[in-house]
């Protein structure tokens, strides 16, 4: 049963970008397992299931004025904190769950509401304090904030009620703490029998930790419903960083595993927690808060590509690297390499799949902005047949942030000779990527579902250092050609004009519009170099690039 007041907050409407008022109202149905709503009637409800209830409910609350009244009357009654006959405190104080040990009349549905919980209380109760020690305590995200005496005291409160359509849980905001941020409640289901993935007591443990950071998020960093997909992809995460053997998310892989070549942004976040998994095995769980620190000023690609540039790599060489992971899976898979899981992973599905007629084959292709386009040409004149996997990265942040995402055209030519411009990937196989705007890809390919050099990326190259002539007095940074590299490092070598070696050391590769290496001019004893001409060389595996360039120390 509910409470009979509910406080709705005066904030700015968002645009509601593909979902009209109607949809958005009819999925708010679903998640309270009602009738269907269309154009005023009342018809069957339809539609896929829907895990986390956190976007739909609270893109009704921020939206709660546009609704027509007959709506927002509807939505009065039924959108409001929970009464329950019984409730604990978990073992660390820190949670107070709520939940029912016998029926009650729910008015909303007109029927009797069983939401008594099919599992383990106490067991539930550890799992919220284990969420807490995680995502709190070891991954260092701070707590959310206390919501004073909602919910009968400022413990950070889990309603235990039974959701429909398979929905696991959702997080609701409910005082407004700043312009941005909320206090939250959460509530998940109370069986997890049919229709879930995940059963019982293990579900309610993903849930928890999943729908615990959410109220992280709107307690301390923003809420915003654009990057809605950020925010479930985060809190999928940390279902598998919490608990790493259950391991629900195994269930939304495939929606990704389809179509690598969709906009990154434009998928829901419940198939991409393995980006998260991704960064956190290849930097640590840092990265993570790293973009939320970042996400209050900037949006979810941004702050994303941020956090890695702070980790020392970038944007195109993290994503290409991604999309490489995600090829090597199911019986691609490699003991001991990139996901730990990878064996229980799907197939990625390529874009193309097509056969390489030599000596030219050509490919012109649409791509979406921040997605991975794998084209695979086989070449059946050898025996076996030779396969090769083409990987393209459309690292286009800013085109991703559009909607619907904006389209980079691309052409890609395999040839088995040398030709123009072409780069060679391997005896009998060199390749050519045209687009207007070059700058946004990254290429890498596999042979035989083998990384050649190890997944080497290919992106766009200067041969110059710049700016030039460097001024200490006006400058701070130099930076060097150079060729990506699997590991995004390269070594830089500086000499003077009389080849004495003034500086060596090991730098993170740069990729944006240009490939390079920076350096502030200090030379291997801490000191400022003398005017004069150097000489550089950078060198990525066995690529080197090298030239001059001017110092004025003024």
């Amino acid at each position: 049963m509910k409470k009979l007041s509910l406080i709705f907050f005066l904030i700015p409407a968002l645009s509601l970008f593909s979902q009209n008022l109607d949809s958005l109202f009819n999925d708010f149905l679903r998640i309270e397992g009602l009738p269907h709503y269309v154009k005023g009637q009342v018809v069957t409800s339809v539609g896929a299931p829907i895990k986390c209830g956190f976007g739909t409910i609270n893109n009704v609350k921020l939206n709660f004025n546009n609704f027509k009244p007959e709506q927002q009357k509807f939505i009065s009654s039924v959108l409001q904190r929970f009464v329950t006959d019984t409730s604990i405190v978990s073992p660390s104080g820190k949670f107070r769950i709520h939940y029912d040990l016998r029926k009650h009349y729910d008015a909303a549905k007109h029927d009797s509401a069983d939401n008594r919980p099919m599992y383990d209380i106490n067991e539930l109760s550890k799992a919220a304090d284990s969420s807490y020690n995680f995502e709190v305590n070891i991954m260092g995200f701070p707590p959310p904030p206390k919501d004073g005496n909602a919910g009968g005291d400022d413990k950070y409160d889990i309603y235990i009620q039974n959701l429909a359509g398979g929905l696991y849980g959702y997080t609701e905001t409910d005082r407004q703490i700043t312009d941005s941020t909320y206090t939250a409640f959460t509530v998940i289901d109370n069986d997890f029998g049919a229709g879930y993935y995940t059963h019982r007591i293990d579900a309610a443990r993903v849930t928890v930790a999943h729908e615990f950071h959410h109220a992280i998020q709107v307690g301390n960093y923003i809420f915003r419903m654009t990057d809605q997909f950020y925010y479930e992809l985060t809190s999928t995460s940390m279902e598998e960083f919490v608990y790493d053997s259950i391991n629900d998310y195994y269930n939304y892989l495939g929606y990704y595993f389809s179509s690598p070549n969709k906009a990154f942004s434009s998928n829901d976040g419940y198939d991409l927690a393995i980006w998260n998994i991704f960064l956190k095995d290849r930097f640590g769980f840092g990265i993570i808060k790293r973009a939320w620190e970042l996400m209050p000023a900037e949006r979810a690609l941004q702050a994303v590509a941020g956090s890695i540039q702070d980790a020392g790599s970038n944007f195109k060489i993290e994503f290409n690297t991604f999309g490489l992971w995600t090829y090597l899976t199911g019986h691609r898979s490699v003991p001991g390499k990139y996901f730990k899981e990878a064996s229980s992973y799907p197939l990625i599905n390529p874009l193309m799949n097509t056969q390489f007629n030599r000596p030219t084959t050509t490919l012109t292709v649409t791509s979406e902005a921040v997605s991975n386009n794998f084209l695979v040409l086989s070449n059946s004149t050898s025996a076996p047949a030779d396969t090769l996997v083409a990987l393209i990265s459309n690292c286009d942040i800013s085109g991703g942030l559009s909607v619907p995402a904006k389209n980079n055209a691309f052409t890609f030519t395999l040839s088995s000779q040398p030709f123009s411009d072409a780069r060679k990937v391997l005896d009998g196989y060199y390749t050519k990527l045209d687009a207007v705007n070059s700058f946004v890809f990254s290429q890498s390919n596999i042979f035989n579902n083998i990384p050649i050099a190890e997944g080497q990326i290919i992106s766009d190259n200067i041969d110059y250092a710049f700016p030039q002539p460097f001024r200490y007095s006006s400058q701070q940074t130099l930076f060097f050609p150079v060729f990506i590299s699997s590991d995004g490092t390269a070594e830089l070598y500086v000499y003077d004009i009389n080849m004495k070696l003034v500086y060596s050391g090991q730098k993170r590769i740069v990729a944006a519009d240009k490939v390079v290496v920076p350096w502030d001019g200090i030379d291997s004893d801490g000191k400022k170099l003398g005017t004069g001409v150097y000489i550089y060389i950078t060198k990525s595996g066995d690529k080197i690039k090298k030239g001059k360039f001017v110092i004025y120390n003024d």
